[in-house]
């Protein structure tokens, strides 16, 4: 069982339009649907704010679903200049910048299984960046803040959910990949870029996963 989680969820749609539907329901007031791609059981679901959302919808679907692999597929904000609107992120670390831990400890830095899948994309989706991803509980747009971050974290983006995702899979044992794409720059004109880029890009890693799941077996 796979369990691939937006943040909204017309970022997951393209894996509902592709799959066989075995079932629908609801979790903690959030729809639901279980079906078929290519040869793989997947589960999707989607609508959360924030890490502590992020990490209690994460948590009841892993109990409910027991899956062996965790996908969250959402949009982020670059931090780094040179990522545009439309460019795919993977994440191969996880911070959230908005807990300071004592005397300098970095156990907070939670770093992404070397999964055979986090392998197939690296070797077969050359347009995809790979780096780390920060956390927080705030939207970001002001680029003071946003430069503050980034020399701070070292991180290719931000958003407000991969480090909590990353930290309940984790804890529960399970293989897991977040793949992000650019939707602002966590800027002043954040507000006004994500509301133009969402419908253009959002579903941009879903489709990338689709691809993957139509031709290879991935939920072992």
């Amino acid at each position: 069982m796979i369990l691939a989680l937006g943040v909204f969820m017309p970022e997951v749609r393209p894996l509902i339009d592709r799959m066989l539907v075995v079932e629908k329901g609801e979790e903690l007031g959030r729809s639901f649907h279980r079906g078929i791609v290519g040869n793989n059981e997947v589960v999707v679901s989607g609508g959360f704010v924030g890490k502590v959302e992020t990490a209690f919808v994460t948590q009841r679907l892993t109990d409910r679903f027991k899956p062996n692999l965790a996908l969250l597929l959402s949009g982020a904000a670059a931090l780094d200049d040179s990522l545009k609107p439309g460019e795919i992120v993977i994440g191969t670390e996880f911070e959230e910048y908005d807990t300071v831990f004592p005397l300098g400890d970095r156990s907070g830095v939670l770093k992404a299984p070397d999964s055979l899948l986090m392998r197939f994309l690296r070797v077969y989706y050359k347009g995809a960046r790979f780096g780390k991803l920060v956390s927080g509980d705030e939207v970001v747009s002001d680029n003071r803040e946003r430069v503050r971050i980034a020399s701070s974290s070292d991180a290719l983006a931000l958003d407000m959910d991969s480090a909590a995702f990353a930290k309940t899979s984790q804890a529960n044992g399970l293989e897991y990949i977040v793949i992000k794409v650019v939707l602002d720059n966590a800027d002043e004109n954040a507000k006004a870029d994500f509301d133009r880029n969402f419908t253009r890009f959002c579903g941009r890693p879903a489709e990338l996963i689709c691809e993957v799941l139509k031709t290879h077996y991935i939920d072992k």
